[in-house]
């Protein structure tokens, strides 16, 4: 009987561990997968573990919680499905599917919900890469950081730096030094761990700080002294009185 078959019948429900560079079996080290779940098979061929029921699949730091996927522990490549979670070292995620590959590119779908730090991701489709700190949010995209808010059809996000560019129907938000502003998109810089947001909003912008608002083609909004510019363009702006 082939290896691969005598493992199909070992792991059906069960737990499997898989050392990735040919660890002994009972020995948990640095880049082994450890996935248990309900039912549970594995092909030695392919490298293809199918599981069901209360998945777990655990390697380095993450570890992925879902209903049902598979793994392939050749192409360290994996899909999970059914109220997805992932929690890792300073980051953690939320949504209905998750595939991933190499263990640091995440392509999630499905009410996603992702954080790093104090910096959040919500949308559709949330594609993030844990080791440049990329992300990209397709549909209904939302990126939190710390007091500030920018959100849009279409994120592009660097979250170690902060830096993001938005289109489609972009707002950015500012409690704190209560500030809505809107346009067709935005590109927003921040240091991190810093509320010193600069936004550079492109097309039909508009900024409101204090029932005062500020209309122009383009705008340049520094959040660290509560300014706004007009960058070219016929502008207008309407003071409420005090």
């Amino acid at each position: 009987m082939k290896i691969q078959h005598l493992l199909v019948a070992a792991l059906v429900g069960g737990v499997m561990m898989i050392p990735v560079w040919a660890a002994p079996a009972d020995t948990r080290q640095a880049g082994s997968i450890m996935i248990t779940a309900d039912q549970l098979t594995y092909d030695g061929s392919t490298g293809r573990a199918e599981a069901k029921g209360s998945v777990v699949i655990t390697k380095d730091d993450k570890t992925l919680t879902g209903a049902s996927g598979w793994y392939n522990t050749k192409s360290e490549e994996g899909f999970l499905t059914g109220g997805v979670s992932m929690i890792g070292t300073n980051m953690s995620m939320a949504a209905g599917e998750v595939h991933s590959l190499q263990n640091r590119q995440f392509d999630a779908t499905g009410d996603v919900h992702l954080q790093k730090d104090d910096r959040q991701l919500y949308g559709d489709r949330v594609n993030y890469n844990t080791e440049t700190g990329y992300g990209e949010i397709i549909g209904n995209g939302k990126l939190i950081m710390a007091d500030n808010v920018l959100t849009g059809q279409r994120i592009e996000a660097y979250t170690n730096q902060i830096s993001a560019t938005a289109t489609g129907g972009v707002t950015l938000s500012s409690t704190s030094r209560n500030v809505n502003a809107t346009a067709d998109s935005a590109v927003y810089t921040q240091t991190p761990n810093q509320n010193d947001g600069v936004a550079y909003l492109k097309g039909n912008a508009k900024a409101v700080q204090n029932g005062n608002v500020l209309e122009a083609p383009e705008l340049k909004i520094t959040l660290s002294d509560n300014s706004a510019e007009t960058l070219g363009g016929r502008s207008t702006l309407i003071i409420t009185p005090k």
